[in-house]
């Protein structure tokens, strides 16, 4: 492993965030306490880029609303909300859920980001430097533990590795290269992130089975 992974002793102080405009509403951690104010500003603008990322994916005014019914749909909206994985004086992981409505769109969809940031040297972390360029995860994924969030059950789990399995291993191994990227170049929508012991790693999939599927691994046994 590329890190020295004991979890830390000291957590940060973070304060929560909020940005509003038109229909995104968005909550993200701001760090208020750290060994001094150079390093907090460069945890911060590395947490504040990420969020202007995420927000470019989504635009509010691609679609014009119809001139016949000007009233008749509701805006599009963004919420984007955050959990903190890890924290501690190593590193500070960060997920986010973010439900965007279209009212032109036949459901609502719910995407996963993450950032996680190496607080000794100050920089985003990004997943192969993370678990380590040797390990190949193309075919290793599915061996990880599930940890599901609205569905459960053996079923759940394996319509969700079907579906990753289903997409070959090529495909695989393009999307864990571009992991942890905010943007289209991230080939399978594929996010790590990291808790005191393990490594977690977010996958996109299609609506009908949840639209993000978590897989999570001891971090020792990686």
């Amino acid at each position: 492993m590329p890190f020295i992974w004991q979890k830390g002793l000291d957590m940060m102080e973070l304060s929560p965030r909020i940005y509003r405009n038109k229909g995104a509403f968005v909550s993200y951690p701001f760090v208020v306490t750290g060994t001094d104010a150079t390093q907090v500003n460069m945890w911060n603008r590395i947490i504040i880029e990420d969020i202007d990322k995420i927000l470019g994916l989504y635009s509010f005014d691609s679609l014009p609303q119809t001139k016949e019914e000007p009233d008749l749909f509701m805006q599009s909206t963004l919420y984007i909300r955050y959990y903190i994985k890890r924290n501690d004086d190593r590193f500070l992981s960060i997920f986010y859920t973010a439900d965007f409505y279209n009212p032109y769109a036949a459901y609502p969809t719910q995407a996963v980001f993450t950032t996680n940031i190496d607080l000794v040297n100050n920089r985003r972390l990004y997943l192969l430097e993370i678990i380590g360029k040797d390990i190949d995860l193309s075919r290793d994924i599915t061996s990880w533990e599930l940890i599901t969030h609205d569905m459960s059950g053996q079923e759940y789990s394996k319509i969700v590795k079907d579906y990753i399995l289903g997409l070959g291993e090529e495909a695989r191994r393009r999307g864990f290269l571009t992991a942890d990227i905010i943007g289209p170049g991230n080939y399978l929508g594929i996010f790590s992130y990291i808790t005191p012991s393990r490594i977690g790693i977010s996958i996109s999939v299609p609506n009908y089975i949840g639209d993000h599927a978590e897989f999570e691994k001891d971090i020792d046994k990686i």
